[in-house]
């Protein structure tokens, strides 16, 4: 139990990132109550405490956002003025591009609690992670799977990460859950995280996948955009799979030379 499963009815943004509650789950693993921590990657800092190594990246689930709505059909049928709830500002400004007559509200809580909240009618929609939906069996609760082009996913979303100490004598079953190409599209879009400049509350997004048709290809997306979606940066890169984080690095390039920094920092005094 880490301090965002105590106070959930703080913001995020409160607490300063989510690489707080990774850190008090790393010391678990740093004092030896714990073999192995798992976690959903993209809140994993990108420097990990010293001691510690990211052992395995499992088959990744989807990536996907999905919107979990009042209204049937998906997110072009909302209402003009729709209440959405989402606590992100990668969503808030990706949904603002393209529907820049919604409102947006922050929300807090695990999922039953965030669906429950829609069922009521405290809202009217949300977006959540589809990985999250899935894995807890509520795939009816879902009224549309946002494609990847209309909403680039936040890097990493949908990847697990079981992370252990250096040293850890379970190192076989580590290596036997790890999936190579997963671990390459991690690297590159954590990568394209560290050369932006960004952290969990920046609006940005990076997203790897197989080329279409192209088994030794990479499709590399990735985006910067305000949070009421007036600005939007994005780059779309093909590459072989060993250039993978090169090209995120590269990507980050492209786009902070047409001035994303300066919407990371005016996105950093955002507030709702």
């Amino acid at each position: 139990s880490t301090s965002g499963d105590r106070h959930q009815e703080r913001p995020l943004r409160e607490f300063g990132d989510k690489g707080l509650f990774v850190k008090e789950i790393e010391e678990a693993l740093l004092d030896g109550r714990a073999d192995a921590a798992v976690h959903s990657l993209k809140d994993v800092p990108g420097e990990l405490s010293e001691g510690l190594v990211l052992a395995a990246t499992p088959e990744r689930a989807d990536p996907r956002d999905v919107l979990i709505s009042r209204f049937p059909d998906g997110l072009a049928a909302l209402p003009e003025g729709a209440v959405v709830a989402t606590s992100s500002l990668r969503r808030r400004g990706q949904l603002l591009r393209l529907r820049p007559d919604l409102r947006i509200v922050d929300v807090r809580g695990n999922v039953d609690t965030r669906i429950r909240k829609v069922r009521d009618g405290e809202f009217d929609a949300m977006i959540l992670a589809a990985a999250g939906v899935l894995r807890l069996g509520l795939e009816d609760e879902i009224a549309e799977i946002i494609p990847t082009d209309e909403m680039i996913p936040a890097a990493t979303q949908g990847i697990l990460a079981i992370e252990t100490p250096v040293d850890s004598p379970f190192e076989e079953i580590w290596k036997a859950l790890d999936d190579p190409f997963v671990r390459t599209a991690a690297e590159a879009e954590r990568e394209f995280v560290r050369a932006i400049g960004a952290d969990c509350h920046t609006p940005a997004a990076c997203f790897c996948s197989p080329a279409r048709d192209e088994t030794e290809l990479l499709r590399l997306v990735a985006m910067v955009c305000m949070p009421d979606g007036s600005r939007y940066l994005s780059a779309d890169i093909t590459c072989r799979f060993c250039d993978a984080v090169g090209t995120a690095r590269a990507a980050a390039d492209d786009l902070l030379a047409q001035g994303a920094r300066e919407i990371i920092e005016a996105a950093r005094a955002f507030r709702p």
